[in-house]
């Protein structure tokens, strides 16, 4: 099997021209999607496992530009036809999971996320998932698991890669450059703006073509390396680099987590495996004995369109139900749902179009599909994702405002985003006049209450407003373990401001859950607070924290009631609470909102400072409110930051605790 001839396109559908098919590349296939699976589906068992990306880079490098540099020996090579040949690649499974995804957004999604399928829907259909991407990421960007197309980044990085190269190498070898002297200077310029951007702009690096090619292109050099060069077809020296390459995957993949900045440095690892695993060739003793099993062929033959429908797959089963999609077994029939749809769509739909018939009217036809879902798409999110499909008082439920949200919060103004935007709070950030001022101070949490302070301190005319929040970051003072690079200058920036400003009252709010590590500096942050010229201190209790967006809570119950009843505008905390189920102190990170509410009005009080809770005014027994109880207005912009409506209702609810009475209360 090893030596059998068969069309290339069976292996990597990149060409009509005669190349010897290697089972063991579909093995190595089986090795990635098997790696990228076990990652997304059960992160803590694999926590490298996104490496597997890397290696389908390699490994299509590899085999695309052998076709390319066999078609260009043989004269034939025809950039329509390569592209021709891309697109019945490609497009069949693409645009098989592409409809599926519209087709269940349309039925199961709010509109805000509705919105940003058909925006990611436009960016697979385009190939430019990966930019798309790399736009969106911030903080207060929407988490992978509600982005059922967030995998397509690295077939945009692909793509956008095949845009170029075959037009550099067709170029090269008119021009007489040998194929490997090009390959070398692109990569090494590659690799450079790898290197060179991982500290700075890791989202970046990660998702730009530049960053990335290097990887595809140490491929492309394994394509005019002779197949027997440096050592005899079987021998210790092939067995010796198809052990050491499949170590590097598998060492990386287990080894790895998210955390480490990649590509960088570390993306050499798996890179140069798999160069090891492919330089081996069939003769290897893990490509021949592993990677040639027939098992390990039949996955790598459905590895594209198993890639395509798994993640959709996971995300969209977390949407039905909060349980569903999550649990190990509830994955795992997930993911073996992916390998039967998988099948299906290779069997049934990739290799008929593929193969046979009139190969220019295939890919017109397949243009013309993929042309089709992009402009309905894009439809759909010029139409703000079709809130009308459901009545108005889900509308209002699940309305979805961010940027009404950012502007409310005065982002990058007096809401600072660490790595992203200005370092220092702007002049603005404090009211002109001469009246008491109410200083606000905190993390993205309490920059999420301040239309609800704006809106009092203008109707009630008597107070002056100042705002300094950041992301992640609570007020708390001289605590280096404090999340993010900048939390500790930033909060000395605005201590300085009080002993400038000598403010009426500091209010102090936070996602007090997030930081049970650093609460015990509360204490001595208020005291610093005194003496540096504040009258009084006012600390706010910790808010709710859902484990899932309150929106999609609202739309999934009355989807799921058979008389499409409308929920109650309070949920039960103690089920949809992110850290509720947590009995004690046990967890480092978190606690549970009452465990911590008693322990930030303990560590107030005792400082000198008022407490003010803010569960008692969202809470009671009959569950935390979500939205509005009168209009039926949405609270929350996700699962922790309320919208304005709810800062509003919020700060209103608990203006008579805060004593604000023209601030001379702080005179006290």
């Amino acid at each position: 099997m090893h030596s059998t001839t068969i069309n290339a396109e069976s292996s990597d559908g990149a060409s009509e021209s005669h190349i010897k098919y290697r089972s063991d590349i579909d093995g190595l296939r089986a090795i990635a999607v098997v790696a990228v699976l076990l990652f997304h589906a059960f992160p803590k068992s694999l926590t490298g496992g996104f490496v597997g990306v890397d290696v389908f880079f390699v490994i299509s490098g590899f085999l695309i530009t052998k076709v390319i540099a066999t078609t260009l020996e043989q004269g034939t090579f025809s950039i329509a036809d390569f592209y021709s040949r891309r697109v019945r690649r490609i497009f069949p499974a693409l645009a098989v999971v592409l409809l599926a995804c519209l087709a269940v957004g349309w039925q199961m999604l709010v509109a805000e996320d509705l919105v940003q399928l058909t925006k990611h829907i436009v960016g697979g259909a385009t190939f430019s998932s990966n930019l798309m991407l790399w736009q969106e990421a911030g903080y207060f960007d929407a988490a992978s698991e509600t982005k059922p197309l967030l995998h397509l980044w690295s077939l945009g990085i692909e793509e956008q890669f095949y845009i170029v190269w075959p037009l550099l190498m067709w170029m090269g070898a008119r021009k007489g450059v040998p194929p490997l002297i090009l390959i070398a200077g692109t990569a090494l310029a590659s690799f450079v703006v790898n290197i060179a951007g991982i500290a700075g702009n890791p989202t970046g690096t990660f998702y730009s073509p530049a960053s990335r090619a290097w990887e595809l292109l140490l491929g492309a050099a394994l394509a005019f390396v002779p197949p027997n060069a440096g050592a005899p077809q079987k021998g210790s020296a092939r067995d010796s680099a198809s052990i050491l390459g499949i170590v590097l995957i598998v060492g990386t993949a287990l080894l790895l987590d998210p955390s480490r900045a990649f590509p960088g440095w570390w993306a050499l690892l798996p890179v140069l495996g798999t160069c090891l695993v492919i330089w081996a060739g069939p003769a290897g003793v893990v490509n021949r004995y592993v990677l040639s099993n027939p098992l390990m062929v039949a996955i790598g033959l459905i590895s594209f369109p198993l890639y395509l429908w798994h993640w959709p797959l996971l995300t969209i089963g977390s949407e039905l139900t909060p349980e569903l999609g999550r649990g190990p077994m509830s994955r795992s029939v997930l993911l073996g749902a992916s390998v039967v749809l998988a099948y299906l769509t290779y069997r049934f739909v990739e290799r008929p179009l593929r193969f046979g018939g009139n190969p220019r009217l295939k890919a017109w036809g397949l243009a013309g599909v993929m042309l089709v879902i992009a402009i309905v798409a894009a439809m759909i999110y010029k139409a703000d994702g079709a809130p009308g499909r459901y009545p108005e008082v889900i509308q209002q439920a699940t309305r979805y405002d961010l940027n009404g949200f950012h502007a409310g919060m005065r982002w990058k103004t007096c809401f600072l985003e660490f790595g992203e935007g200005p370092t220092e709070f702007s002049p603005e950030c404090v009211d002109g006049g001469t009246k008491p001022l109410v200083m606000l101070w905190g993390d993205s949490t309490a920059a999420a209450l301040q239309p609800g302070f704006r809106k009092l301190a203008d109707e009630r005319g008597d107070f002056r407003l100042a705002q300094f929040t950041s992301s992640a970051c609570p007020p708390i003072l001289d605590r280096p373990a404090l999340d993010r690079p900048g939390c500790m200058p930033t909060n000395s920036q605005t201590l300085a401001k009080v002993r400038e400003l000598k403010p009426s009252v500091v209010v102090l709010a936070a996602g007090w859950q997030l930081y049970r590590g650093n609460a015990d500096g509360l204490a001595e942050t208020v005291t610093k607070i005194k003496a540096a010229g504040a009258k009084r201190v006012v600390v706010l209790g910790p808010g709710l924290i859902w484990n899932y967006p309150p929106s999609r809570i609202v739309l999934r119950r009355w989807r799921l009631d058979p008389s499409h009843a409308v929920p109650t505008p309070r949920l039960d905390y103690a089920k949809y609470g992110a850290y509720e189920q947590l009995e004690d102190f046990r967890d480092d990170r978190y606690l549970r909102s009452d465990q911590m509410e008693v322990r930030i009005r303990t560590l107030t009080e005792g400082a000198g400072a008022q407490f003010v809770s803010l569960l008692a005014k969202l809470c009671n027994s009959e569950g935390c409110l979500m939205r509005a109880p009168d209009s039926g207005f949405s609270f929350f912009l996700d699962t922790a930051h309320l919208n304005p409506n709810g800062a509003e209702y919020l700060v209103h609810a608990i203006e008579p605790r805060l004593n604000l009475g023209g601030a001379a209360a702080a005179d006290e």
